[in-house]
């Protein structure tokens, strides 16, 4: 069994109904051979898009992939109105920071962390809820991970989301250089909305031109400044690395055009970890099948495997 690479290469929408099935169940599997061979720790980041409307395709991540550590994106709820009665049963510490119908992070956590912190130190209280941290002892040291939903940005044109866009950065940067140290074990994954490299872009040539020329945000050169100085900083994006030259896994799929059936998406949804810890990265993936699924989310999930 290879549990080096658990990427997927085909649409899972074109294939019969019972070979998603076989295949969960051999990630199942897959999951579990690595952990007896001591594969320690498995993080996954997914923009659920609405948790209360996707419960569906949270049981099925965990059930398939067995994570140690799950990050969720826009799961637009409030803290007050969180629905425990969607989680609790599936074996996780639960933690969340969200305000109604807009933005929120969870994590859930198979072990109970040290800490955990929401937003960033200066956040004012009407900060959108973006943001949510933990400290977690393991066994490559107490490991902090940042879950984040990145905003979007829109258009460089636009007054508010963009500018909003370069602050969380700005804002994580000054987190990371300030309160944390590149040397220890660090995990940021998340909806980043930036496709790194032009590898990551799948929504065909006179689309990216177009949406260069026009300002439209995702791949813009000052976008990709601001990862640079994460990488900088010290972090490794954990797909490319093991990936170096795959050009047509994407992460997220528009539903209006229907990218997903036939493969036009981004690759924004990340996970970048520190040096020390990037080098015991044995898988990385894009699980498409958790896509494929019924009223879906617009993104899949992705995961990072450390040993």
């Amino acid at each position: 069994m290879d549990c080096s690479d658990d990427t997927l290469s085909y649409n899972t929408q074109s294939v019969s109904k019972i070979r998603p099935l076989a295949e969960m169940a051999s990630g199942l599997f897959s999951s579990i051979f690595c952990k007896i061979l001591g594969y320690s720790m498995k993080f996954i980041s997914f923009n659920i898009n609405g948790l209360r409307a996707r419960p569906h395709q949270l049981e099925a991540i965990i059930e398939k992939h067995q994570p140690d550590v799950l990050g969720l994106q826009e799961i637009k709820v409030a803290d007050e109105d969180f629905p425990y009665d969607l989680v609790n049963h599936l074996g996780y510490h639960v933690f969340h920071h969200g305000q109604k119908g807009h933005y929120g992070v969870a994590l859930l956590t198979k072990k109970e962390p040290l800490a955990v912190r929401k937003g960033f130190p200066a956040d004012m209280l009407d900060a959108q809820k973006r943001m949510i941290m933990a400290d977690i002892e393991t066994d490559f040291g107490v490991l902090t991970v940042l879950n984040g939903y990145f905003p979007q940005g829109e258009n460089r044109s636009h007054e508010i989301k963009f500018p909003a866009k370069q602050k969380f950065y700005a804002d994580l940067q000054h987190y990371l250089e300030t309160e944390l140290k590149p040397e220890n074990p660090i995990i940021i994954m998340g909806d980043m909305n930036i496709s790194p490299t032009d590898l990551d872009i799948g929504i065909g040539e006179p689309n990216r031109k177009r949406w260069l020329r026009d300002g439209k945000c995702s791949f813009l050169p000052e976008e990709r400044e601001w990862l640079a100085r994460l990488h900088n900083y010290g972090l490794v994006d954990t797909f490319r690395i093991a990936n170096p030259e795959v050009n047509d896994k994407f992460s997220w799929f528009d539903y209006r055009s229907k990218g997903f059936d036939d493969n036009r998406g981004l690759r924004i949804d990340l996970i970048l970890a520190s040096k020390s810890l990037a080098e015991r990265c044995v898988e990385t993936g894009i699980d498409l099948e958790i896509r494929a699924m019924e009223k879906p989310s617009d993104h899949s999930p992705v995961w990072a495997t450390f040993k």
